[in-house]
């Protein structure tokens, strides 16, 4: 980073809020504790000059091993320097996350689809609900924990139909044995 965002992160407060810093091909990645997850994010559009002014996406991951965690991942924009940056922070899938739609109103967006695909509840969300997903539907697809199911598929003109596990398998078999 160019910004005085580098000299900003000497502070104490952030010292202790931060669990890793990564620096890898031109980007940063700050790994913050879940606690301390708002504060960063305040500071960082609020505090640092230029500010991180964009967030540009909000999205998750989801691990089973070796604990079952949700990461939840703030791509920010700074439109002065042209600068990223990645802020991650590590919740359980049961835990209530802070929304931050009051430092960036897109943020609502973002959260109700972490929510429709995750599972991850934002706390003082304005609209949080399904934004993909029919709304009677059972589960959050993008866990790992969810389960894989087919749908079958009718097709015109004569053709017969694949099994999406039977060509999953072909190829598997292929690769790896």
């Amino acid at each position: 980073m160019k910004t005085k965002a580098e000299i900003d992160f000497e502070k104490e407060w952030i010292k202790s809020a931060l669990l890793e810093k990564i620096d890898f091909l031109g980007e940063t990645t700050l790994h913050v504790k879940k606690e301390d997850l708002v504060r960063v994010l305040t500071h960082c559009k609020e505090e640092v000059e230029p500010s991180y002014d964009v967030l540009m996406d909000l999205t998750a991951v989801h691990y089973l091993m070796p604990k079952d965690l949700i990461t939840i991942v703030y791509l920010l924009h700074n439109t002065t320097s042209l600068e990223r940056l990645r802020i991650t922070a590590c919740f359980d899938p049961t835990e209530f996350v802070p929304s931050v739609v009051d430092l960036w109103e897109g943020a609502a967006w973002y959260e109700r689809e972490v929510y429709d695909f995750f599972g991850v509840r934002f706390v003082n969300h304005p609209d949080l609900k399904r934004i993909l997903m029919p709304d009677d539907w059972i589960g959050h697809p993008l866990r790992k924990d969810y389960p894989l199911t087919e749908e079958s598929v009718e097709f015109k003109h004569n053709v017969t139909p694949k099994i999406p596990s039977e060509i999953i398998r072909v190829k598997w078999d292929q690769k790896y044995h």
